[in-house]
């Protein structure tokens, strides 16, 4: 399965996805049933190829952020969570999170 990021073009927060598809219409009708596509009209999700996550499927149509190795993929391509919050010193990824307060800079 091909990897592609998908988001609501249209949304206020800048959140996005990553589904797995062989097409980019799969892709996108895959990224309407999302949460972070949740409510978003159809003609709005734009779905990009993002081959850096390719093999990362393991069988889903969607990544899972609570899963310590895909958070920490995705972390080192620049990704973060939209708050940090308390549980970011125990995060996986921390070491290598753009917002992580014990970042070395």
């Amino acid at each position: 399965m091909k990897a592609y990021k998908a988001w609501d073009s249209e949304a206020v927060e800048i959140c996005s996805t990553v589904v797995f598809a062989e097409t980019v219409r799969q892709a996108k009708v895959i990224a309407f049933g999302t949460e972070t596509c949740e409510g978003a009209n159809y003609t709005d999700i734009r779905v990009r190829r993002f081959p850096e996550m390719d093999g990362h499927d393991r069988g889903r149509s969607e990544i899972d952020w609570y899963d310590p190795d895909d958070r920490k993929a995705l972390a080192a391509l620049g990704w973060a969570c939209l708050e940090t919050s308390w549980e970011c010193d125990s995060c996986e990824a921390r070491n290598i999170c753009i917002q992580w307060e014990g970042a070395q800079t």
